[in-house]
């Protein structure tokens, strides 16, 4: 499978390491025929990570992309925190919804699940009283709201709560109540109709050795019949397809012959 287009990618925008300018270029020695930016959506409580103004994130990506409209289909896209929605859902091409943030109630303080090993102890310890599979099923509670209330596009990285847990430091990812309350959620999530994404993003960050979400949640996503795409995540221009391989491999292990790729707008199937 040659990969010509990828929806979740981030840039200096907010987070990313890569200019618009630099991503776009390399999307082009790819020989990408579309590709979409997806910066993280103005998050108040959070300004080092996320955009700082959406409407002139949307006119900076429109003048890109009518620069490029010879060569590349730039399209605007948003990866949307479930604690910070966009203010104008209407703007965007497709909306990527993730959840990177648990919210101590008592504190108003947002604990980052994604941002270190050191942060996600805190939270667990400080929310959650050193509880973690409280915190874990916290996470796919939102996982599953933030999908039923905003109808996302694409699923992001189902499983992030895991990027800190390959050496299973924080909790067990074998154990039968870890899986339980992923698959609950997965299934909860599955009936919107989103397209989930098989994101590498942890893998270029040297993580995690597999994509999300992982393989036991995959094997039930094909059960499932659920849709998905290919994602790097990428931060970077030289990580796009980053890992994409090794993920292809695994998809069609567990049963996967094609995945969703976006073409001219839409969604459309491509044979692995």
């Amino acid at each position: 499978m040659t990969v010509t287009s990828t929806l979740h990618n981030h840039c200096t925008l907010c987070d990313g390491k890569g200019t618009l300018e630099e991503m776009i270029q390399a999307a082009l020695a790819l020989g990408f025929t579309d590709f979409g930016m997806s910066c993280h959506g103005v998050t108040p409580f959070d300004p080092d990570y996320s955009l700082k103004d959406e409407a002139g994130y949307i006119a900076a990506i429109r003048e890109a992309r009518t620069r490029c409209a010879d060569r590349l289909r730039l399209y605007l896209g948003v990866e949307q925190d479930f604690y910070a929605p966009v203010q104008d859902r209407g703007a965007f091409d497709y909306c990527i919804g993730s959840v990177h943030y648990l919210l101590d109630g008592d504190t108003g303080v947002y604990h980052s699940v994604d941002d270190t090993p050191e942060k996600l102890r805190a939270c667990i310890d400080t929310v959650f009283g050193g509880d973690a599979l409280a915190m874990v099923r916290r996470y796919y509670e939102l996982v599953v709201e933030n999908v039923l209330t905003f109808r996302p596009d694409v699923v992001g990285h189902f499983d992030l709560v895991t990027k800190f847990n390959a050496d299973g430091s924080f909790f067990d990812e074998s154990s039968p109540q870890y899986r339980r309350i992923a698959l609950e959620a997965l299934e909860r999530a599955a009936g919107t109709g989103a397209v989930f994404e098989v994101n590498t993003g942890a893998m270029s960050r040297h993580w995690r050795a597999a994509p999300y979400p992982a393989r036991f949640l995959l094997e039930r996503m094909r059960e499932l019949d659920i849709p998905v795409t290919l994602s790097a995540d990428s931060h970077s221009p030289e990580t796009l397809v980053y890992g994409f391989d090794e993920a292809i491999a695994l998809l069609k292990r567990v049963g996967y012959d094609s995945v969703l790729v976006w073409l001219n707008g839409a969604f459309r199937p491509v044979r692995l």
